[in-house]
């Protein structure tokens, strides 16, 4: 079975081409466009990983994980960073209690495949 990434994002092209790209690599692709609405599907599902932007409306990214890890652990439901902007010294510490990892844009489909096998086989 395929691992399932939830891919958080308030940019609509960019859900559709990492719908695309994900289940071209071999996984799972669940996507929103709303952090409110994603939370809510956390609720009732459980992704392997959450690929989560920074800048959205409307909370940002950072209100997102706060909200998250308030129910799931890190280990529970892993997240990396999917952002279009280098991180500030203050988030890059912030980064490092609650991501596994931060990805800028824009990338690769190969890039993320490896990013993304990396981790799974970490995790596995």
């Amino acid at each position: 079975m395929a691992h399932k990434i939830m891919v958080v994002d308030d940019d609509t092209a960019t859900l559709e081409v990492m719908n695309l790209i994900l289940r071209r690599i071999g996984y799972e692709p669940c996507v929103s466009s709303n952090g409110l609405e994603a939370l809510e599907w956390i609720g009732t599902h459980s992704p392997d990983l959450i690929l989560l932007d920074l800048q959205m409306v409307p909370i940002d990214g950072w209100e997102f994980l706060r909200r998250l890890r308030e129910k799931h652990s890190r280990d529970a439901i892993p997240v990396m960073l999917f952002t279009a902007r280098p991180l500030f010294n203050e988030e890059k510490e912030r980064a490092e209690k609650n991501v596994v990892k931060v990805l800028e844009k824009p990338i690769s489909p190969m890039e993320l495949k490896k990013e993304l096998a990396t981790f799974f086989h970490i995790r596995d």
